[in-house]
């Protein structure tokens, strides 16, 4: 009984590591807005995936940096 426990308890603990958490920084004429900032659990695909290139809006630049 006692290896079935700590079996289930090793498949736990497995499931929870393997959640990739990703963080988004957005970045304004170059600057890190320090107020924008996004976490969360990527369970699919790259945290790269998620950044979106220089852009710019009105004469003013944004990127978006997930790691």
């Amino acid at each position: 009984m006692k290896k079935v426990i700590l079996f289930i308890a090793a498949i736990a603990l497995l499931s929870f590591s393997c959640n990739k958490y990703c963080n988004c920084k957005y970045y304004e004429n170059g600057k890190l807005q320090k107020d924008a900032k996004h976490e969360f659990v990527n369970e699919n695909g790259k945290c790269k995936d998620y950044s979106e290139p220089l852009k710019e809006v009105d004469g003013k630049t944004y990127e978006t940096k997930c790691k």
